[in-house]
């Protein structure tokens, strides 16, 4: 069967639009209070677009995860991270460049929808930097490793950005390695 591969790419390009429009609004509005229609005007779409694309403004909110996921995860196999510190590291350093949208996500009380998102994901990072092998390996105690591990870095996520993120990463995480470390802890 024929697949028109343009209207493909023109739906992500506009799924893509939707999103960056989602995170437009949310400098101007509450998510809550974000319409379809004032999504729509500022992705310069229209609503039967948008409802051709998505269900609700929540898959919206899910594309622009998806669109930050896949900047994390081009990077982490770009750079062949094998290591938990360099995972954590890339991580921060992650989040550090996009302060702007952490920030509005936690504003508009969207961090726990984030937690979701990157927990959903943590199996995919997982057997990028060990391996699909080693997921087998651990399968029993694998979902409660990665939600003990992604749920302490989303945590000083957000107190991290509850303070401004003024403290710069690479010292965020040189402090964590400390305390881990320090057996007077």
């Amino acid at each position: 069967m024929y697949m028109n591969r343009s209207n493909g790419s023109i739906a992500q390009e506009s799924r893509k639009k939707f999103a960056m429009a989602l995170f437009e609004l949310m400098k101007v509005y509450q998510y809550n209070e974000i319409t379809v229609t004032q999504l729509a005007q500022e992705a310069e779409l229209s609503r039967k677009t948008f409802y051709r694309l998505f269900n609700d403004k929540d898959e919206v909110l899910k594309q622009l995860f998806d669109i930050l996921y896949e900047e994390f995860f081009s990077e982490l196999t770009e750079r062949g991270i094998q290591h938990y510190w360099d995972l954590v590291t890339l991580y921060f350093d992650f989040w550090e460049r996009h302060k702007d949208q952490l920030v509005l996500l936690g504003q508009n009380n969207l961090l726990p929808k984030m937690f979701e998102y990157v927990y959903g994901n943590s199996e995919k990072i997982f057997i990028a930097v060990r391996t699909s092998e080693k997921a087998s390996q651990f399968s029993k105690p694998l979902p409660y490793l990665l939600a003990y591990s992604v749920g302490g870095m989303h945590s000083m996520l957000i107190k991290w950005a509850e303070s401004e993120m003024t403290i710069p990463s690479s010292k965020l995480i040189e402090q964590l390695k400390a305390g881990f470390q320090s057996p007077d802890l």
